[in-house]
């Protein structure tokens, strides 16, 4: 189907969500969120029809704003609805959770000439021709269009102008991280619709070079995928550095890179990395997540391998329940016991460590099938927070409280401190000066490794482990 399509919807994730569906029947999408922008988007783009949401501020005035630009008035408009809302329906209305009829409308609005042969619709399976195959067809043809491809992992789109890629999107990724990526997959159905293509242009390379650099890139990418994460492991930074650390150059080195990746500069890559892996991160996400291609990326995370700056964690390891289910009933009983008088439940457990240490500490709690998570945003000054509540049935909880041990904000412990069941410290955090916070307000300080041992924060399971012990010593003393 080769039409061009406007999206106009104040809601990100929804208007993302339905231009991949479009995507996937091989429409063309340009997105906008609000009236002016869709206007500007419109008469750049020309779209065949415009779809806007049902909650558009000033949906009123986007009719209008077409109707007043003379190129624009005759542009077809159909009002999305969700389809709980029957009573907002009208004859220019149209249900965004039908696809199937979606297209019909679009396709009925905004009827195409006839084209000869050569320009009809190609379609096939990436199967029986892969992605290089047919972009090498699309090429000697001179072709312009969109060749919109359909994947188990996501949808995307390769779009020419006379036979030269200008731009590729593929899921979240633009540009060339997007068209490599599409390279190394080879399960999925493609379509390309001729017509000319009015896309930014972020791929400059030829196309007969960008053919050639994909087979080296989807094989390194491959080879190195295999050697990086075997079993499907995710990766941790070990010992993370402080990310206040003055200077890119001075991050790039602490993590052993210094050199130039690739044309992209290691201290920038360096700095993603270290923001990321303070928690175990499995490679799809990180190679996701960092706009950086996937082989510079993945050459950086082989060097940090190599310097031993990196360690596995298998995926197993990343989610474990508090406690066995026979022993939920005794845990039950001492934290129901930690709530002192003149205090609401639930009762308290603080856990104090050094703030680089927080990260790792809360991904763990929220990998405990049994907690629920506070909000993954944390605040930026090293102040007390809620990590996470312990849900244990029977109405009774137990809320995870961090104290980062920053003296300069030691004035700040005073407000998590009183009438907590416990404090249990890692590295032996905060020193004489939280001993005597503590001792002040008489709460039971708990070293962490004379109850547990040497202890990986990045194993919920460890984390669970360290907070039943905590509890059967914490309500061990209040009962004597």
């Amino acid at each position: 189907m080769s039409r061009k399509v406007l999206l106009v919807d104040a809601d990100v994730n929804a208007l993302g969500a339905l231009a991949s569906a479009l995507r996937a029947r091989g429409v063309t999408v340009f997105n906008a969120s609000e009236v002016f922008d869709a206007v500007e988007e419109a008469f750049r783009t020309r779209p065949d029809v415009v779809l806007y949401a049902e909650r558009l501020d000033g949906a009123g005035d986007l009719r209008a704003a077409f109707l007043a630009v003379p190129e624009l008035a005759h542009t077809p408009l159909l009002h999305l609805v969700r389809a709980d809302h029957p009573d907002e329906r009208g004859p220019d209305s149209v249900s965004r959770a039908d696809l199937d009829q979606l297209v019909s409308r679009i396709a009925a609005v905004s009827p195409l000439p006839s084209r000869a042969a050569l320009d009809q619709e190609i379609r096939g399976h990436l199967e029986q021709m892969p992605l290089g195959d047919l972009l090498q067809f699309l090429s000697m043809n001179r072709k312009s269009g969109v060749l919109g491809i359909t994947t188990p992992a996501g949808a995307g789109e390769v779009r020419l102008a006379d036979g030269e890629v200008v731009d590729a999107v593929y899921r979240r990724l633009e540009g060339e991280k997007a068209l490599f990526r599409l390279f190394s997959e080879r399960d999925g159905r493609f379509a390309f619709n001729s017509g000319d293509t009015s896309a930014l242009r972020r791929i400059t390379a030829p196309t007969g070079q960008l053919l050639m650099e994909s087979m080296r890139q989807v094989d390194e990418a491959r080879r190195r995928r295999g050697e990086l994460s075997p079993a499907g492991e995710a990766l941790l930074l070990d010992e993370p550095p402080t990310l206040t650390s003055s200077g890119r150059e001075a991050l790039s080195a602490a993590l052993g890179l210094s050199k130039p990746m690739s044309g992209t500069p290691a201290a920038a890559i360096a700095r993603s990395l270290a923001e990321m892996l303070q928690i175990p991160r499995a490679l799809d996400e990180i190679l996701d997540d960092i706009a950086a291609p996937d082989l510079v990326i993945l050459e950086a995370l082989t060097a940090l391998v190599a310097a031993g700056k990196i360690r596995r964690i298998p995926l197993s390891q990343l989610t474990t329940p508090f406690a066995p289910p026979e022993a939920l009933p005794v845990l039950r009983s001492l934290v129901m016991r930690l709530t002192l008088a003149g205090f609401a439940p639930p009762p308290r457990l603080v856990i104090a460590a050094e703030e680089r240490r927080f990260p790792a500490l809360a991904h763990s709690i929220r990998r405990i099938t049994d907690a629920v998570a506070a909000p993954e945003n944390a605040p930026r000054a090293a102040v007390p927070r809620l990590l996470g509540t312990l849900r244990l049935g029977d109405d009774v909880e137990l809320a995870l409280i961090g104290l980062p041990t920053d003296l300069a904000f030691a004035p700040t412990w005073s407000l998590a401190l009183p009438g907590v069941a416990a404090v249990v410290r890692l590295d032996g955090a905060g020193g004489s000066v939280l001993e005597a916070h503590c001792h002040a307000v008489e709460a039971m300080l708990i070293d962490a490794e004379n109850l547990a041992g040497a202890l990986d924060l990045a194993v919920p399971a460890q984390v669970a482990a360290l907070v039943r012990a905590a509890l059967e010593m914490a309500a061990g003393v209040q009962q004597a």
